[in-house]
């Protein structure tokens, strides 16, 4: 289901999120309460409401073409945690947004009734300092090297798997079309 929110310029994704919340919940409410029943506007708004109370949103995206970006953060004072991951963003907001609500739930702090109460949602996200987001952050020459990195290794009987791990987060990094994916490949 998809829901348009206009934003004022200068607002952010976090800015936004309690308007993107109620509407992608009305939204949803109206698909299955039936306007003709009513009576009254009053009576059919009041209903939406407590009928979107029912939903919770799984995702919010931009609309456009995303990209690949790679996030490291934490939650609250607790910056001895760092938590990272992939995530697809049409735009640096939309990545920090996407940064945000992976780390938090990551750290736990989004879960159950949060998904739930717009409010908790907000806090559980506002909560989280993002250190680290940018696009494109591994190119297939990199990649090629964690992996001869890992095979040498491998060779060499040392243990590998944290370099397995790398290279399945490198992986999942690597933009979808990398112009430089013809000349990697030969080496």
């Amino acid at each position: 289901m998809t829901a348009e929110v206009e934003s004022c310029p200068g607002y952010t994704m976090l800015d936004d999120l309690g308007e993107i919340l109620r509407t992608a919940r009305k939204r949803c409410a109206a698909s299955v309460v039936d306007y003709d029943s009513f009576t009254s506007d009053s009576e059919y708004l009041n209903t939406l409401d407590a009928k979107g109370a029912e939903y919770h949103v799984v995702s919010i995206r931009k609309p456009g073409q995303p990209v690949r970006f790679a996030y490291e953060g934490y939650v609250g004072e607790n910056d001895e945690t760092i938590f990272s991951g992939p995530v697809l963003a049409v735009d640096a907001d939309e990545a920090d947004f996407a940064a945000r609500w992976g780390i938090a739930l990551q750290a736990g702090t989004l879960k159950g009734s949060a998904f739930f109460d717009p409010e908790l949602f907000s806090e559980a996200l506002e909560a989280v300092e993002v250190v680290r987001c940018s696009d494109h952050p591994v190119s297939l020459p990199e990649l090629v090297s964690s992996a001869r990195t890992l095979i040498a290794a491998n060779e060499r009987g040392e243990p590998i798997s944290d370099l397995l791990d790398e290279l399945a987060v490198l992986t999942a990094l690597v933009p979808i079309h990398t112009p430089e994916a013809v000349p990697a490949a030969k080496d």
